[in-house]
């Protein structure tokens, strides 16, 4: 009897039959873990609750990209699990259907410059090698026919023609992604329920994922989230990741140390501005530090109004350093009560007892010493400063000319440096952020202050009222007043 030699794509179907056949892994479960890292929900790969015990953990913030949607957008810095809770997702959801997957990069010349070894990864982590095939250039389930391929997008439109039946688009590193290949990618994208992942750390404001889909929504994220019909948008970061390791909490801490604008980049995904855009670049950090208890200290106030808060910081000078020690910030607080924003419970007056409610207690912090220190205040809303006169404070109106931001930036960058407790949250915020213009076209940064993260900065410059001068049409700041802020 002779005999046939089968070809090797008839061998290679009948191993990937039996290595189908062969496979018992049951469907991922995924359970939701809040920052205390208790389990808080069980939900299946469908996106049904369940009681099950579960075999993916997904940190709570992150867990809406579980179920359906168009547009899922995740950004943020490291240590955030973005990348990880994306591939843990799709491969779950791989080996419980059929699906395929196209992972996307602006440019990939080689496997090694694709998202393989994080899926890789996952399938050891979770021991999922019976059910997954690693090829050189793909990763497959013969079991259900899913499949994961890698592909550039840059100039490679034909390359994509072959894959109208995607079930998942993903694309990491996004904030390198040009208007070209979106415009290539969405129209590619045209199977039922298809859905487009897109992750990133945000680079510049002007880059096409931020300003095409992420921008137009940023106003309506509530607690970083955004989400209708089509498209989820995730604000994620170190913070809610409640597995943050400790190895990485000491290399953020020392980046928040000693390149403060490097860090708000890589750590807490905000835009990698240039050193000549950002005000303040080079000039302060955040620490923590002793105040002592001679500290002579000065109190700045900013009136919130619509979305701008309303907000009061404290700050002392030691030898030829600022340093701002504590803040207020308050959103939408009434009038009747600023008091409680800017001192708490500490002097209050007998009438203000009891208007004191238990909800205070962790809404109104207040800043120490608020009630007996001067407090220098927007001039712009004098009828605020007499009510909160009345409600028991030393405060009056700093004064305005023409010129007179300038005059107060200049001032502040005349110290050799400005230290921030790492409690002033917000006033860190807007150090971070405080910048000039930058022309869109040619790149050059304009002598134009954008007026925006400026609230507790206003304050702060409000707080050395009588200290800066200015002269003329020029920048300059009393020499006398310098040496008499400093002591």
């Amino acid at each position: 009897m002779s005999r046939r030699r089968l070809s090797h794509a008839a061998i290679s179907r009948v191993e990937n039959y039996f290595s189908g056949v062969a496979t018992e892994e049951r469907p991922a479960v995924f359970g939701i873990v809040d920052m205390a890292g208790d389990i808080i929900k069980r939900v299946t790969v469908d996106g049904q609750e369940t009681d099950a015990e579960p075999t993916v953990l997904i940190a709570q913030k992150l867990e809406r990209l579980i179920y359906p949607k168009r547009y899922k957008i995740v950004y943020g810095g490291r240590g955030s699990m973005k990348t990880r809770t994306i591939v843990s997702i799709l491969t779950a959801k791989s080996q419980a259907a059929r699906r395929r997957v196209l992972c996307l990069r602006e440019i990939q010349n080689s496997i090694e410059e694709s998202s393989y070894q994080e899926i890789a990864e996952e399938i050891d982590r979770r021991e999922l090698g019976d059910s997954f095939r690693q090829l050189k250039k793909s990763i497959r389930v013969p079991a259900n026919g899913s499949s994961f391929s890698f592909r550039g997008l840059f100039r490679n439109q034909r390359a994509l023609k072959g894959f109208t039946n995607a079930t998942d688009a993903w694309i990491d590193e996004a904030e390198n992604i040009s208007r070209d290949s979106y415009s290539i990618l969405a129209p590619t994208m045209r199977a039922k329920g298809s859905e487009i992942w897109i992750s990133f750390n945000p680079n510049r404001e002007t880059d096409p994922t931020w300003a095409d889909y992420v921008a137009p929504y940023v106003d309506k994220m509530v607690d970083g989230i955004y989400e209708d019909d089509e498209t989820l948008i995730i604000r994620c970061n170190w913070s809610d990741n409640p597995w943050f390791p400790e190895e990485l909490e000491l290399e953020r801490q020392r980046m928040l140390r000693t390149d403060i604008d490097r860090y708000n980049w890589i750590w807490e995904g905000k835009f990698n501005k240039r050193s000549d855009e950002l005000i303040f670049s080079g000039k302060w950090r955040v620490d923590e530090f002793e105040t002592p208890a001679n500290a002579r200290f000065f109190f700045g106030a900013d009136w919130g109004f619509a979305k701008d808060p309303t907000t009061l910081n404290r700050s002392f000078v030691k030898g030829n350093t600022l340093f701002i020690d504590y803040e207020a910030h308050g959103q939408k607080v009434d009038l009747d009560e600023i008091w409680k924003l800017f001192a708490g419970k500490e002097g209050m007056r007998p009438e203000q007892k009891s208007k004191w409610r238990l909800a205070d207690e962790l809404k109104y912090q207040g800043i120490p010493g608020a009630r007996r220190w001067k407090i220098k205040a927007d001039c712009a809303r004098p009828e605020t400063i007499s009510l909160v006169g009345k409600q028991g404070f030393n405060i009056d109106a700093a004064k305005k000319w023409g010129g007179s931001v300038e005059d107060g930036i200049t001032f502040l960058r005349g110290f050799d440096e400005i230290v921030i407790h790492p409690r002033c949250v917000h006033t860190i915020e807007e150090f971070s952020n405080y910048s000039y213009k930058v022309d869109k076209t040619t790149g050059d940064v304009l002598p134009i202050i954008i007026d925006a993260w400026n609230h507790h900065i206003d304050g702060i410059r409000y707080s050395m009222d009588g200290y800066i001068r200015g002269r003329g049409n020029g920048l300059n700041i009393s020499e006398d007043a310098m040496r008499a802020v400093m002591g």
